[in-house]
């Protein structure tokens, strides 16, 4: 029993001495250990900037099947989502009807900040802002052909902040009003639709798409998606460049897809309706048939209407009013019409059953052919992408590259005119400007835009 007092008395000293020595620590255990919860505390640190911190691709998976019914992602879009969620800097190079436009409506849902998605043309911001309505998604829609009311309302919703896709013009962007609001409640995100539009519009009409870089470091430098379907390796370089990105994550699918039915058929322009005529005849509707000019256009559209060929047509020189009718009309699922149109028709359209392609004559490039043939059979069933092929046509091509293009004779015009408003002393408008030096008003901005960069 005595031993197992002192056995018992030894075994508490030993206790308490150790107690005693947790309860003074040494200033050099003391100092490891403020070290390591400093370390700690810093790995997880939020970043303030980074509002999609904390989300995973499990959650965005979530998202595409709850609200937009998606139950299964390309690996792409996955890539594409990742990306973002990590801060980078993405340009995502994917198909027609891939599914582009889900990687930012998804991602948009996550967070509690709004979500810019630029588009070049109007028309397309239409068909967003309907889709996401349908889904419940917040939406508003900031361009140019909103009135007072709805615009000031649209503007009411991005101060409120919270969750928001904000569908705008790279020109609306730069709005006072638009920034303003947007100064209290940051993007999460900026997404730039059809973003070849950067390169192949920027330089000529659309200065507005050169300035997107500038115009992000005034909305606190949110990480880009930049989305496209076609883009060659100068494009890509030009725009991770305008859009001032630095090493952007790329993630590149290949256009094939195998329900696609490629021909090319050698057919000299003396013959050229008759085998359009027989063919078309012989092809399930819808259809487009792409032309170069609005004179095809619109002498293949005629001949359509006399052969009793259900058809609509679409080019530059139309009414407005006119194109945004053929256009919604074509739209419509149930339409079984031949569209005849240029290459200013069916960017973003959203019709998943058109059965062929037609081009009446050579495309401008490799990259819009395969982004012109891409919208047929969308909706994965067989579909047929036919080049009506006369080597005389790339007469066409070379004499419109030099029309739209900006020359050396516009740029000495616009300098001498420059020259002579900087002599009088007095301030000129780009509209004045041009009256001057006998340049359109477009071709005058984008001339002097590139100007200001010299």
């Amino acid at each position: 029993m005595a031993k197992k007092k002192v056995s018992k008395r030894k075994t508490s000293k030993r206790s308490g001495a150790k107690s005693t020595a947790r309860k003074t620590p040494t200033k050099k255990s003391s100092a490891k250990r403020t070290a390591a919860k400093s370390s700690t505390t810093q790995k997880n640190a939020v970043d303030p900037t980074n509002h999609f911190d904390g989300f995973t691709i499990r959650d965005c998976k979530r998202i595409a099947k709850q609200v937009f019914r998606i139950e299964a992602l390309h690996d792409e879009q996955v890539k594409a989502m990742r990306s973002v969620l990590k801060q980078n800097d993405t340009l995502a190079v994917l198909p027609t009807g891939f599914g582009k436009s889900l990687i930012y409506q998804t991602l948009a849902c996550l967070v509690e900040q709004p979500v810019i998605t630029i588009f070049p043309l109007i028309a397309l911001m239409r068909d967003q802002e309907l889709a996401l309505k349908r889904a419940k998604v917040p939406v508003v829609r900031i361009d140019s052909s909103l009135g007072k009311r709805d615009r000031e309302a649209a503007l009411k919703a991005v101060k409120s902040g919270g969750r928001l896709i904000i569908l705008t013009t790279p020109e609306s962007l730069q709005k006072k009003d638009l920034l303003q609001a947007l100064k209290k409640n940051p993007p999460a995100l900026l997404t730039i639709d059809e973003a070849h539009c950067i390169s192949e519009w920027g330089h000529d009409f659309r200065p507005a798409y050169l300035a997107l870089g500038k115009t992000r470091e005034r909305l606190g430098g949110p990480p880009v998606l930049a989305l496209t379907a076609t883009a060659t390796e100068r494009v890509q370089d030009d725009i991770a460049a305008r859009l001032q990105t630095t090493k952007p994550v790329k993630i590149i699918a290949p256009p094939h897809r195998n329900n696609l039915r490629f021909s090319v058929r050698n057919v000299p322009g003396s013959i050229k309706s008759t085998v359009a005529g027989k063919l078309i005849r012989k092809l399930r509707r819808p259809g487009i048939i792409y032309c170069s000019t609005t004179k095809s256009v619109d002498e293949i559209y005629a001949a359509l209407k006399r052969a009793g060929i259900p058809a609509t047509r679409y080019h530059g020189k139309m009414a407005k009013l006119e194109r945004e009718k053929a256009q919604k009309e074509y739209g419509r699922p149930r339409t079984r019409k031949v569209m005849v149109a240029t290459s200013a028709f069916g960017m973003g359209i959203d019709k998943r059953n058109i059965r062929y392609i037609m081009h009446y004559q050579v495309p401008g490039s490799i990259e819009q052919y395969v982004q012109e043939a891409g919208r047929a059979g969308r909706d994965g069933r067989p579909a047929s992408c036919i080049l009506l092929y006369d080597p005389a046509d790339l007469d066409i091509q070379k004499r419109l590259i030099t029309k739209d293009h900006v020359n050396l004779k516009q740029l000495q015009s616009l300098g001498d005119a420059l020259c002579a408003w900087a002599d009088s002393g007095e301030e000129v408008s780009v509209a004045d400007l041009a009256l001057s030096a006998a340049v359109q008003t477009t071709s005058c901005r984008a001339l002097c835009h590139r100007l200001e960069e010299a």
